[in-house]
């Protein structure tokens, strides 16, 4: 079931970087949440590269992080980076 958790060393590095453009982003102006920032299920699913489906289960099953919003499904990216590389280093151990 976490076949979600194997993924390659450089798409883990492309999050690490993200995540530190964000940080850096956020201490540089604030925080100013918009449209960016935020990610659909849909886009998510993308880059995992699994079916909208699978990311339900995958909420069912509290995996990520995510806010509701006028019953929309939204992840803050630079949450949904931190749990995506938590959840690759506990695969590793």
């Amino acid at each position: 079931m976490k076949q979600f958790l194997l993924f390659s060393e450089s798409q883990i590095n492309e999050w690490i970087l993200n995540l530190r453009q964000t940080i850096e982003n956020i201490l540089s102006n604030g925080i100013q949440l918009d449209r960016t920032m935020l990610m659909t299920e849909k886009e998510v699913a993308q880059l995992l590269r699994v079916s909208e489906r699978t990311m339900r289960t995958y909420r069912t099953h509290k995996y990520f992080h995510h806010i509701k919003i006028e019953g929309n499904v939204y992840y803050l990216t630079l949450i949904l980076f931190l749990d995506l590389i938590v959840l690759s280093l506990e695969s590793c151990v």
